[in-house]
C-alpha cells in the first residue's frame, strides 16, 4: 500500500472563524468543498474556494480563516519512508479527478466500517496520492492567489466589521508598510481610504432603501459611532447623511 490513513473528519466551519496555527506528524490533505477563506502554510497565504485542496506535510504550522461557510473534507496520511514527497501547497482539483469521489468513499467506509475497512481506507488514500502526483505532473492542478486581491476581497465582505490594517497585512504576510504601499499601487487606494469608500457605499445604499436611523447605518457600517459617520460620510460626500437621504428622496417625488 503506497499510504495510510492516520485521520479522516468532516466538518463545516461557519464563517469568520478562525482555525489558529498548528501542526501534524503526518501529511494533511485539506479538501474545501464549498465556502471561501484564507489558509497560511511555508510562509505564503493561499485562498480556498470550492474544489481546491491542501497538502500539507507534517511539521509545517499552518492555520485556517474562513471568510464563508466552509464544508471541508480533511484526511491525515503518511507516506513510506524515502519514498515520496508531496510538494506542499493549494490545488485546484480538476473536474474529472477521482479525489473527490474518492474522499467521499472514505468517510462511508468510515461510517459503516465494515470488513477489511481499514485496508479499503489505505486503498483510497493511496489512489488519491497517485490521482494528485498525475494531475501536478502534467500541470493540470495547483497554483497560489494574489494576496492583495485577497484582501481587497476581505474587505469587500467584511467592511462593517472592525478591520485594522496591521491585521489585514499579518493575514497576507506582509508588514504594515510594506502592504500599504502594493495595495496602493495595485488599486489606486490606500487599504483605509478603500475601507472607508466600501462602508460609504454601504451606507449610500442603506440611506437610500431603508428606513433605519443614521445611528443604526452608523453601527451597521462599521463605523464606530454616528458622529465619526457623519463626518466621514460629509467629507466624502459633501453633505451629511440626512440631507443626502432627504434630497434623494425629494429627487423622486
Amino acid at each position: 500500500m503506497l499510504a495510510q490513513m492516520d485521520f479522516l473528519f468532516q466538518a463545516t466551519r461557519h464563517a469568520h472563524s478562525y482555525m489558529p496555527m498548528h501542526e501534524h506528524t503526518c501529511y494533511e490533505l485539506v479538501y474545501y468543498q464549498t465556502g471561501k477563506g484564507l489558509t497560511r502554510f511555508l510562509d505564503t497565504v493561499y485562498t480556498y474556494t470550492p474544489g481546491t485542496y491542501a497538502i500539507i506535510a507534517a511539521g509545517t504550522l499552518h492555520d485556517e480563516r474562513r471568510t464563508q461557510d466552509t464544508d471541508v473534507i480533511f484526511v491525515g496520511f503518511r507516506l513510506p519512508r524515502g519514498e515520496l514527497l508531496l510538494k506542499e501547497g493549494l490545488y485546484q482539483d480538476d473536474s474529472s479527478s477521482p479525489i473527490l469521489p474518492l474522499l467521499l468513499n472514505m468517510i462511508e467506509e468510515m461510517q459503516e466500517q465494515r470488513a477489511f475497512y481499514a485496508e479499503q481506507l489505505n486503498y483510497y488514500i493511496s489512489s488519491i496520492v497517485i490521482a494528485h502526483q498525475r494531475a501536478a505532473a502534467t500541470g493540470t492542478s495547483g497554483g497560489s492567489v494574489d494576496h492583495l486581491l485577497y484582501a481587497r476581497t476581505f474587505i469587500d465582505e467584511n467592511c462593517n466589521q472592525k478591520i485594522t490594517i496591521e491585521e489585514l497585512a499579518e493575514m497576507v504576510g506582509y508588514s504594515y508598510h510594506h502592504f500599504r504601499h502594493l495595495f496602493k499601487d495595485k488599486f489606486g487606494l490606500s487599504p483605509i481610504s478603500y475601507l472607508l469608500r466600501k462602508r460609504i457605499q454601504k451606507a449610500e445604499h442603506l440611506l437610500l432603501h431603508s428606513a433605519l436611523p443614521v445611528t443604526a447605518i452608523a453601527m451597521e457600517c462599521g463605523f464606530s459611532n454616528d458622529a465619526q459617520f457623519c463626518t466621514m460620510f460629509k467629507r466624502e460626500k459633501g453633505e451629511s447623511p440626512r440631507a443626502f437621504r432627504q434630497s434623494r428622496a425629494a429627487a423622486k417625488a
